[in-house]
């Protein structure tokens, strides 16, 4: 059996969660943390970011430095309530730029 040359290229799935419905433009808009248990993932299709004034995640800076900023002080021996190690010490200075920048 033989494939055709021309064809195209299937449409990664995905799924709006503003919608409620498959889509073949969903991306990720929002991550929801969880003080136990895993967080959860929103992503929403082109038509609903642009009707809602959705701005995809990797465009959020605040977001991104700030899971950034969690991701370290999680598994960092240096990082507690009391203080930071050095490393975490300068992703929350990112993190709080970004806040910043984004109010």
């Amino acid at each position: 059996m033989t494939t055709p040359s021309n064809t195209e290229a299937p449409v990664p799935f995905g799924w709006c969660h503003w919608h409620k419905g498959p889509s073949g433009t969903a991306v990720l808009v929002q991550i929801i943390e969880q003080s136990s248990g895993p967080g959860v993932a929103l992503y929403a299709c082109a038509p609903c970011r642009e009707q809602r004034g959705l701005i995809t995640y990797s465009e959020q800076g605040h977001e991104a430095a700030y899971r950034d900023y969690l991701l370290h002080t999680t598994d960092c021996e240096g990082c507690s309530r009391i203080g930071r190690c050095e490393v975490g010490r300068r992703l929350r200075d990112i993190y709080q730029k970004a806040l910043d920048g984004a109010a």
